[in-house]
């Protein structure tokens, strides 16, 4: 099953990070233009826009993506640009659900700027 057709499962407690093994092929998945940070511990992206309007718009699409998905993203806005960091807060690494978050965002941005 892909990653954009799974669903985010709360993680209300502890939960392992995901070896670095995993996290590689699971990236592999999103696409070249998400990249691991912090010691392979976060996902990271910027998505690049004409005008302030479009990142805005695109930035609600994440937030109701999220909500959905009760899986929250950290969200820089600002003109032309919306940078996402991901990580699972529980275990402050990452977990399958963050890039199960990534693909949905790949997908928000595909049905918004076909």
């Amino acid at each position: 099953m892909d990653l954009k057709d799974k669903k985010c499962i709360p993680c209300s407690t502890y939960v392992a990070p995901l070896a670095i093994e995993e996290k590689k092929r699971l990236l592999a998945d999103l696409g070249a233009d998400w990249v691991l940070t912090h010691e392979d511990s976060r996902l990271k992206r910027s998505f690049k826009f004409k005008n302030f309007k479009r990142a805005l718009e695109f930035t609600n699409e994440i937030g109701r993506i999220a909500e959905e998905e009760k899986h929250h993203p950290e969200i820089s806005l600002g003109w032309g640009h919306c940078d996402i960091e991901i990580w699972t807060h529980t275990n402050n690494n990452l977990h399958e659900n963050d890039f199960i978050l990534a693909s949905k965002i790949n997908e928000g941005f595909k049905r918004l700027y076909p």
